[in-house]
């Protein structure tokens, strides 16, 4: 008989976690996300302490005993686990070492804390226990716990507390126990031990009404967010003078149980989001001249008084949105925020703007948000953004704009760097700073969800510093008027961000549902015959007869003889020269008899014998001169094209006889010319066939010398190898012996290996060159050479 061992490894923390070191200095070992069902092995990590050790959401249902032996860790991360049970003995190897741990358990299996945490981490100074199903907290069950600052139970469904329940914390500065059941009869021997409290968190419980007060007079921070409270009464917060963080969203309160505001003067954030206010008292504030932050989201408000924010001289941010207001036209309801910077209106649907309405924040104000406040007009006279000199972002979106004033943000030029106006119904791009746009700071202009189906690229072009518009949701008629607009994107958008616009064709037919970013500039055709609605308003080319010229060219096979029509004192531009080379490039060339150039010049060229456009392109007003390629325009059966240059309302034209021919370019090439250039190429093709015939066979000369030359070099190694032992081999001179000496690794036979790829007695890894490579190492795990056998052992008999 025979005893086989079988060995067990566990998994090894190196082969599925990152260990580093972040900004801060702290070193770390990763397992988060790793569908790890067990602890990993950290028995071969060095004498390093770590920082933390993160083993969130996975699937870890038990810790066992030693499960983290080897390891030092200061912080523990075990959240998103279903912790079912933990040994008695586990976490004993952490006992010096660890000083915070997040634990997350399944409250079907468990129903008090586990005595491995109770009782083996009394050095622990935070400690967040997750998803236990307690009912109650038991009388010292913290009784160990002398250096605990920070306790977080939540979602516990914890309903009572015994009076004992936090004897010796005396030391702890933060209590957290959000979504549970307590009520109001626990206040009492919630506070009992806890006189150094500076921040308690009890939302989504189930308090109703604040009456005595048993707080800590250190309270800083109070969190009562998701109750249900209705009554507050004033001596609750008596003894809370030091108090600086208020959160009484989500509750019941009205506008009558706020009288003890008066008693909070060192109060700095107050959010009383969702609750029944209907207005505010004046003079509710006076007192909390040290608040910067109030929201009063989602209430019933519908009037402000001119005192209602009296006392609020410090206030940086209000938040307004969600209520009912309407505001009087002489109100001055924000006169006392002067050091207002950021201002949410949204979302009242009634409220109504006046010039006299933000009076008193023009000075410091730089965001202001008036989002879905059904805004239709912005009168120009009455402007309520005149006042403002330094506002950066403006919110219009989900109004019923059609159209907005000229220089009706005049005032911003300087300062405002974003505009948000999606979801509007404007049919044109605003005129926001008049004529000026040089010293503009505009950066981000958003017209998404309007009514935009062409853009003047003048009309964003002036400003200056513009980085990115939004057109998304815009029925866009993508022609050659928006050539410009995809070249633009091509210049300042990232190359990889550009794909990912929905900017989205309506017109032409063709291009429906196509995205601009994608299609082809040559798909994007001015087409005059093709019906868009974005030029329904605009007079078409060709009903205009007047300023129209005709110039014919006649050729002979060696000169051409241009005639040009006198031009009038009103010609705006007059064509010089039209040539067509071989390759089936067009060239336009024309001088302009203006001084003040126009924007662009459509070019057109037409069949003559039916006016049908064949060709047209939009031409930037600077140029002089255009090369268009033209040979897959052009049909056989047409003698006669007409070229126009378009200006504003006029037309200026060329028709060409296609028979003409020039000896250095010709609109038609004769027949010899043609037969030469064919059979030009013809020498061409046939020089570069021998050209290549040539290269290849003395590429393969090349390869069948080096063949032949390796082929003879192998016979005679193996000529060698055959020689008799007896006989004593010499070398060719010049000729070098090399020696590897045999390295020979020799390890002890207790060391038995779970994997003989890593643990071979053959492998002769040199460490030294490891040591030696450039890597920036930030935590250097040591390298595994044996598998560690697992203690437990099982023989089987044979």
């Amino acid at each position: 008989m025979t005893l086989i061992p079988i060995h067990y490894c566990q998994i090894d923390f190196q082969t599925i976690c990152q260990a580093g070191i972040r900004q801060d200095n702290t070193n770390y070992i990763h397992c988060g996300r790793k569908q790890l069902s067990e602890v990993p092995n950290f028995s071969r990590t060095t004498n390093t302490v770590y920082d933390e050790l993160v083993l969130n959401d996975n699937q870890i249902t038990s810790i066992s005993r030693n499960a983290f032996q080897g390891l030092r860790v200061k912080r523990l991360n075990l959240s998103g686990n279903k912790i079912r049970s933990i040994d008695s003995r586990a976490f004993i190897e952490l006992a010096n070492y660890l000083e915070e741990l997040i634990i997350e358990f399944d409250s079907t299996i468990l129903h008090e804390i586990p005595n491995a945490i109770r009782t083996n981490l009394i050095n622990l100074r935070s400690l967040k226990l997750i998803n236990l199903n307690l009912t109650i907290l038991l009388n010292h069950t913290f009784i160990k716990y002398r250096k605990l600052e920070d306790l977080s139970i939540i979602k516990s469904n914890i309903k009572s507390i015994e009076s004992n329940a936090f004897y010796s914390l005396n030391n702890l500065r933060s209590l957290h126990l959000d979504h549970n059941q307590l009520s109001d009869s626990i206040w009492f021997d919630l506070t009992k031990y806890l006189q150094n409290l500076e921040i308690l968190t009890l939302s989504q419980n189930n308090f109703h009404y604040l009456k005595e007060n048993f707080l800590s007079k250190h309270l800083k921070i109070l969190d009562l967010s998701s109750n249900g409270i209705q009554i507050i009464e004033k001596n609750f917060f008596e003894n809370l003078s030091l108090l600086e963080k208020l959160y009484l969203q989500n509750n019941e309160i009205n506008s009558l149980q706020l009288t003890f505001l008066t008693l909070l003067k060192q109060l700095k954030e107050l959010n009383l989001d969702f609750n029944r206010l209907t207005f505010l008292p004046e003079n509710l504030f006076q007192f909390n001249n040290k608040l910067l932050y109030l929201s009063l989201q989602g209430n019933d408000l519908n009037y402000l008084t001119n005192k209602s924010f009296f006392g609020l001289k410090y206030l940086t941010y209000l938040n307004l949105a969600r209520n009912r207001l309407q505001f009087q036209f002489n109100q001055q309801p924000f006169q006392h925020l002067n050091s207002l910077e950021i201002l949410n209106l949204d979302r009242n649907i009634q409220l109504n703007l006046s010039k006299n309405i933000f009076s008193g924040l023009q000075n410091q104000l730089i965001e202001l948000s008036l989002q879905n406040c059904n805004l239709t007009t912005i009168d120009s006279l009455n402007n309520p953004f005149y006042l403002f000199h330094k506002l950066q972002r403006l919110k219009l979106s989900s109004n019923y704009f059609q159209e907005l004033p000229n220089e009706f943000l005049i005032h911003l030029k300087d300062s405002l760097i974003s505009i948000d106006l999606q979801r509007n119904a404007l049919r044109t791009i605003p005129n926001l700073f008049g004529k000026n746009f040089n010293t503009s700071k505009l950066t981000d202009f958003d017209l998404s969800s309007n009514h935009l189906c062409t853009l003047d690229k003048f009309d964003l072009y002036q400003y200056k510093n513009l980085k990115t518009i939004g057109l998304n949701g815009n029925p866009l008629h993508c022609d050659c008027q928006l050539i410009w607009l995809k070249q633009w994107l091509i210049k300042n958008y990232d190359y990889d961000l550009i794909k990912f616009l929905q900017w989205t064709c309506t017109t032409p037919q063709k291009l429906f549902g196509k995205q601009l970013t994608i299609i082809d500039e040559q798909d994007m055709i001015c087409n005059e015959n093709e019906y868009s609605k974005c030029n329904q308003n605009k007079k078409q080319f060709f009903n205009r007869s007047t300023n129209t010229q005709s110039t014919s060219i006649k050729s002979t096979t060696t000169t051409t003889t241009t005639t040009l029509q006198s031009s009038s004192s009103s010609n705006e531009l007059v064509i010089n020269d039209i040539s067509y080379n071989p390759n089936g490039m067009l060239t336009i060339t024309w001088e302009y008899m203006i001084l003040t150039l126009p924007r662009y010049i459509h070019l057109q060229i037409y069949y003559e014998n039916n006016h049908h456009v064949i060709l047209q392109r939009l031409i930037d007003g600077e140029q002089r001169s255009i090369e268009i390629d033209i040979k897959d325009y052009l049909k056989e059966y047409s003698s006669i094209y007409m070229i126009c240059l378009n200006i504003r309302h006029n037309k200026y034209c060329r028709n060409i006889q296609l028979e003409q021919i020039k000896s250095s370019s010709s609109l038609i090439l004769s027949s010899n010319t043609q037969d030469n250039y064919q059979s030009l190429q013809f020498f061409y093709l046939l020089g570069g066939i021998c050209l290549g015939a040539i290269l290849v066979c003395i590429i393969l000369i090349i390869v069948c010398c080096w063949r032949i030359r390796r082929m003879s070099r192998e016979k005679l190694s193996n000529s060698i190898e055959k020689l008799p032992t007896n006989t004593l081999y010499h070398p060719p001179p010049h000729s070098s012996i090399f020696y590897r000496p045999l390295n020979i690794i020799s390890y002890p036979q207790q060391q038995q290996s779970c994997d003989t790829s890593e643990c071979s007695i053959h492998s002769s890894t040199d460490t030294s060159q490891i040591a030696s490579d450039s890597y920036h190492i930030y935590q250097q795990i040591p390298s595994v050479y044996n598998c560690q056998i697992h203690p437990t052992r099982t023989h089987i008999l044979i």
